[in-house]
């Protein structure tokens, strides 16, 4: 009983107790430059640069206006994406090589840039080092492209959604080469009325943002593995062409049409082989922002030496087709 006496006021002491309002400093580290690069075999390189922001600082993104191509989309795209100019952007060659990259707005198949290239054109095995300096700061990556493993067209095929013949996904097998170490990411275009075409980038398919290596599959012949729509970022999930459903998870993904595409959709399917230092980034970045309140954020896997960001070599084929699922 004196036992159970002392837990009670001592229970009532720290209930009644003074309170005191800590106020914790929170430190605001240096912007860092924020780099987004890639040299493809057969095409230039196209860089965008653009600086971290504070993590407390409101990001403020008007997709919308991002999306619209009046005449002052140019600008609008500099200002709401925190592009940097005036800095020497240059690429040098494991052949010895060189070039200083243009300030340049435009977009690439996935996204915009603000520096590109001319004269050196993207060849498999050949390395490119990205020098970038402003001011006093300097940041550097070095990538290669790959060879890009022949792809069997044949392989790549639309099936029908389970239980259901209004939509469809796709099918591809694979042939990886004996060496440990390949990487590969897998994108896609749909034809869009909205869009008077296809969709304005090439977007990831949805699993692993269209990112696999043969970590499991090294040197395996005609490796069988299905491929998802993926979601743009102007898209909302669950959605496609502008239609509703409440329909629960199916095949894994949300939504009834999420990761699917529709019956008789023209397809352009971009398969690329990334160098590792590129794919690390990728799949990294995909486990960064959890899905839950109570996820814990990873780090993203930079490659850019005393920046953020990835500066990656790739070598692509695109490939045409049309969604009409075989029935087996």
């Amino acid at each position: 009983m004196h036992y159970i006496k002392y837990i009670s006021v001592i229970s009532l002491l720290v209930l009644f107790s003074c309170t005191k309002e800590i106020e914790i400093p929170i430190v605001h580290n240096s912007t860092k430059f924020v780099v987004t690069g890639e040299i493809e075999k057969g095409k230039t390189a196209k860089v965008l640069l653009q600086r971290s922001l504070p993590y407390f600082d409101p990001i403020v993104l008007d997709i919308e206006g991002l999306l619209d191509f009046d005449e002052n989309w140019i600008a609008r795209i500099a200002n709401d994406l925190a592009f940097v100019d005036n800095a020497t952007v240059k690429i040098t060659t494991s052949n010895g090589d060189s070039e200083i990259l243009s300030p340049s707005l435009g977009l690439t198949d996935t996204w915009f840039y603000n520096y590109s290239g001319s004269d050196i054109i993207g060849q498999e095995g050949v390395s490119y080092r990205l020098e970038i300096e402003k001011d006093d700061t300097l940041v550097w990556a070095i990538t290669t492209i790959p060879k890009l493993p022949e792809i069997n067209k044949d392989s790549l095929r639309f099936l029908y959604r389970a239980d259901d013949s209004a939509y469809c996904y796709l099918v591809g097998a694979l042939t990886d080469p004996d060496t440990i170490g390949n990487c590969y990411r897998a994108f896609s275009r749909t034809s869009s009325e909205s869009w008077d075409g296809y969709d304005p980038f090439f977007m990831p398919m949805l699993e692993q943002d269209g990112s696999y290596n043969d970590e499991y599959i090294n040197g395996w012949e005609n490796f069988s593995f299905p491929m998802y729509k993926g979601r743009g970022f102007w898209q909302e999930w669950g959605k496609q062409e502008e239609e509703e459903s409440n329909e629960e998870e199916v095949d894994g993904s949300s939504g009834a049409t999420t990761g699917f595409w529709n019956i008789g959709d023209e397809v352009l399917v971009k398969w690329s082989a990334i160098d590792r230092g590129s794919w690390d980034f990728w799949i990294s970045l995909q486990y960064n922002n959890p899905g839950g309140p109570f996820g814990a954020p990873a780090q993203a896997k930079s490659n850019i030496n005393g920046g953020l960001g990835v500066w990656g070599g790739s070598s692509s084929e695109y490939i045409e087709k049309t969604a009409e699922p075989e029935i087996e």
